[in-house]
């Protein structure tokens, strides 16, 4: 083997030497990618409000009434960052989803999941989503609600909570349905009076 050939061969060989130790000192990023956890989301209307009064009368909430609420566009957001969050984990694009909030069982406001969804761990500093109302139904009486002009769909809710691998973080979103009805000259202004109530992280 002449000289030339045998400085070329040692050059191929530092070359390969030098991209094998690069590599092992050096993580892909795919070993050490963090597992999603679940963040779970639920409704429920305030326990206490069951009331709403219409020009003198006041009518009490009772089985079969009916206020539509729609939710869609969730996300959760950790500075500028956000992640989009689904119906339910199988879910793999966002719906527009309406629910009876004055539904009832056993004398009580159902609770509604109206998101459970794979988030990547860490901490967040928001929770949002779209909140519109359709019809008010109690008894006879029909009411249309809407939001007011110039309020954006959506509905944005501070709230410090963390995401853990592997584990189930559960936000608890209360919201006030008849204290959310006011009326605007001729019609119903829906104003949404919603609070995260607390935050429950399952093992």
């Amino acid at each position: 083997m002449t000289a030339k050939k045998h400085f070329g061969f040692a050059c191929a060989l530092g070359m390969l030497l030098t991209t094998a130790l690069w590599l092992s000192s050096c993580s892909t990023g795919i070993e050490s990618s963090p597992k999603p956890g679940i963040l779970r989301v639920t409704l429920q209307s305030a326990p206490a409000d069951t009331q709403i009064t219409i020009l003198n009368r006041t009518f009490t909430v009772s089985e079969g009434d009916f206020f539509g609420v729609t939710i869609f566009q969730g996300k959760v957001y950790s500075g500028e960052q956000f992640a989009f969050l689904f119906k339910d984990k199988n879910s793999y694009r966002q719906e527009d989803v309406t629910y009876n909030i004055v539904e009832r069982k056993e004398g009580q406001y159902v609770l509604f999941t109206i998101f459970e969804s794979y988030v990547p761990p860490g901490n967040y500093s928001k929770l949002q989503f779209g909140v519109t109302g359709s019809l008010v139904k109690l008894g006879y009486l029909e009411i249309p609600v809407k939001l007011p002009e110039g309020t954006t769909s959506m509905k944005d809710l501070p709230y410090e909570f963390r995401i853990d691998e592997n584990q189930v973080t559960e936000i608890n979103v209360l919201i006030s349905p008849f204290k959310s009805v006011n009326r605007y000259r001729d019609s119903y202004q829906f104003t949404r009076e919603m609070t995260i109530t607390g935050v429950t992280y399952h093992k």
